[in-house]
């Protein structure tokens, strides 16, 4: 699980920052195909995720150069085409509905080929990373920019003894 906390209050997103977002949903799918030669179920958060981001940029944000700066549907839902386009108002034909579909696809496309580069290119990193992880299962900012800086951690996490069991009652 990746999570981003804000450095700052930020109401507007640029085009660039929402492409390297959705390159970001895209790599931990790439990972486990890189790592494992196969896929899990568990990239469906971040499939959601890039699928929102690029639905939004395609259809209220104006940030496809195929369909231009048109607002395509009113609701937070998609409309796919395999799935209740019949049984709601959609202000755009099919025809436009199969475009958005299309460019929504490339967008994630195109983002799940850049971090399949990136990662491949990175990937002594990428492998410490997933066994820094695997050691001390949290790293926060400053552990993840030691490793890619220093190919190691030089402070990290400290871990916590466990738990003493409860004592047992006296009979």
């Amino acid at each position: 699980v990746t999570m981003f906390l804000p450095e700052q209050d930020k109401f507007s997103l640029r085009k660039n920052e929402l492409l390297d977002m959705l390159v970001v949903a895209m790599g931990g799918r790439v990972a486990e195909e890189i790592a494992f030669g196969d896929v899990t179920n568990g990239a469906v958060g971040d499939i959601r995720q890039a699928t929102r981001i690029a639905r939004h940029m395609v259809c209220e944000w104006g940030m496809s150069e195929k369909l231009g700066m048109v607002e395509y549907g009113s609701s937070d839902e998609p409309v796919f085409l395999a799935r209740d386009f019949s049984s709601r108002h959609a202000n755009y034909s099919g025809d436009t509905a199969q475009k958005i579909d299309e460019e929504v696809k490339r967008l994630i496309d195109t983002a799940y080929a850049k971090a399949t580069r990136m990662l491949t290119e990175h990937r002594p990193l990428l492998d410490a990373l997933a066994q820094a992880l695997l050691e001390y299962e949290t790293l926060d900012r400053g552990h993840v920019r030691e490793l890619i800086e220093h190919g190691r951690l030089l402070n990290p996490p400290q871990t916590k003894p466990p738990l003493a069991p409860p004592p047992l009652p006296q009979t």
